[in-house]
């Protein structure tokens, strides 16, 4: 027997320098709003937070993001096709009114817009503390 999935990622987890900040970072940005969070907890003393779409209003519907304190290792510097998960990449319904909202709050693209891998286009993006995002539209044919 199979595993039978949902049609979305539950979540992709950043372990962040500010966990405050960086959700700030997506609100501000992506219009993403807090689903869920902790309390406090040690020895960062910071939250650990479920940030997602405003449409999906909880937990439970996927297309999430998990942002949790990051341990005391230091954060090396990565590009792109480095080991390990590379970007994350969120599917937009309008990209070029996505692409103008991130432009008209001075995003850091990185590179132009290209074609992705399965039509549709793409262009990169990183968080304010480094990580890399995308936003993607794929074309149906």
């Amino acid at each position: 027997m199979a595993i039978t999935f949902t049609h979305a990622l539950d979540h992709v987890a950043i372990a962040a320098d500010d966990t405050d900040q960086l959700i700030k970072w997506y609100n501000r940005m992506l219009g993403l709003i807090v689903l869920a969070q902790t309390e406090p907890q040690e020895p960062s003393r910071q939250r650990t937070y479920l940030i997602g779409p405003a449409a999906h209003e909880d937990a439970h519907g996927g297309m999430m993001l998990e942002i949790m304190p990051r341990n005391e290792h230091v954060r090396r510097p990565r590009d792109s096709h480095d080991p390990g998960i590379s970007h994350v990449a969120w599917c937009v319904t309008d990209f070029d009114a996505a692409y103008a909202h991130l432009a008209a709050r001075g995003v850091g693209f990185v590179g132009a817009v290209v074609q992705a891998v399965g039509g549709g286009r793409l262009i990169s993006f990183v968080d304010c503390e480094g990580n890399l995002m995308q936003i993607v539209e794929r074309s149906r044919g």
